[in-house]
């Protein structure tokens, strides 16, 4: 399914990271891709490799090992909903290893972005945005050794107290939003991004009527942000 969803993508087209020139008048595509877990390496770099295709992918510091001698199929065997608890993370490496980011990351297809560090809800009363957002950013700037612009939302969920400190770190931020973006500010609100989960066939994400939508839901977003009424997701 992947395959076929990368395929139709790279035949028709133009696929960006954060802050590059979009194609004037044609819709362009940034892929994004969240919590880095291990099948983010070994199954969708292969075929972002193969079909030369570059995403972004959101990594939650806290859980990320230097490396292991585990397998990827014990890795990947992990439930998602154990992966972030406890010393799960130490013992199974169900995400990328800081060896495997920095791999993907040399070869220019994957822009590794802050997914905050604890990944937790910025939006619930004790989450503190501002150490979430700085302390992700120091460690993967040290470790990868190049300098990270984007923040994506854990759980794409925002608000206006967690973007206000966010964005003094990062220059782009994404929340879901099931929305087009018109271009890379997002400054007086985050990019949304359109999930792509679940979805069998990526036509139905990109068809015309589809993607009005989204244009109307940009629109809306942009009047509820100038208003200061928020929406989280």
């Amino acid at each position: 399914v992947l395959r076929s969803h990368f395929s139709y993508i790279r035949e028709r087209y133009s696929v960006v990271l954060p802050g590059e020139a979009l194609a004037p008048r044609r819709l362009s595509l940034c892929l994004t891709f969240d919590d880095a877990y291990a099948d983010f390496f070994a199954y969708v770099f292969p075929l972002l490799q193969e079909f030369s295709l570059r995403a972004v992918l959101g990594v939650p510091t806290a859980f990320i090992v230097e490396r292991t001698a585990l397998g990827l199929p014990e890795r990947i065997a992990v439930a998602e909903a154990q992966s972030m608890q406890g010393e799960v993370f130490r013992a199974k490496a169900p995400f990328c290893t800081w060896a495997e980011l920095r791999l993907m990351a040399g070869t220019g297809l994957i822009e590794v972005a802050s997914h905050s560090h604890e990944h937790v809800n910025l939006t619930l009363p004790g989450s503190d945005p501002a150490a979430e957002a700085l302390r992700s950013k120091t460690l993967l700037e040290e470790q990868l050794d190049r300098r990270v612009s984007t923040f994506v939302y854990p759980f794409g969920s925002v608000d206006a107290r967690a973007h206000q400190q966010v964005t003094q770190h990062y220059a782009y931020a994404m929340r879901i939003g099931s929305a087009l973006n018109a271009n890379w500010n997002s400054r007086r609100q985050p990019l949304c991004r359109v999930s792509g989960d679940r979805v069998a066939d990526i036509r139905r994400v990109l068809r015309w009527n589809r993607l009005a939508g989204y244009a109307f839901k940009w629109f809306g977003n942009g009047l509820r942000s100038t208003l200061g009424k928020w929406q989280e997701r």
